[in-house]
């Protein structure tokens, strides 16, 4: 039986340093990052071993260590720079869709967050 299922990661709070102007590019802000990775769990939920799932440690430290050391412009490209060290990472995963929420935007409005929810195939 395969067991296409969902792993999450919400809100997880990371520091960068993406945007257009001199500030966010220079000091950086707040984001947060949600996660849903779709991968086969029907070994895992039989086994209960580590190694046949996807370790989420290890997908946050990817995650976060891609987003922190690269810098983009736009968010649409963060993602994207995200997206591609997960499934260099991490085979088993077969797609993902990745929302990042830019915390406090350079944007005069009373508003809490701007983002992008982008979805991503494997080789696509």
């Amino acid at each position: 039986m395969t067991r296409r299922s969902i792993i999450l990661i919400e809100r997880l709070e990371i520091y960068g340093y993406h945007g257009l102007f001199g500030g966010e590019k220079n000091l950086g802000q707040r984001f947060t990052l949600d996660l849903a990775l779709t991968v086969d769990l029907s070994a895992a939920s039989v086994s209960d071993a580590l190694e046949d799932t996807v370790d989420y440690a290890a997908v946050v430290a990817v995650a976060s260590r891609t987003f922190s050391e690269t810098r983009h412009n736009l968010l649409e490209a963060a993602a994207r720079g995200v997206a591609q060290a997960i499934f260099a990472a991490f085979p088993p995963v077969e797609s993902l869709s990745l929302t990042l929420r830019k915390l406090s935007p350079p944007i005069p409005a009373n508003l809490r967050a701007v983002g992008v929810s982008l979805d991503f195939r494997r080789n696509g």
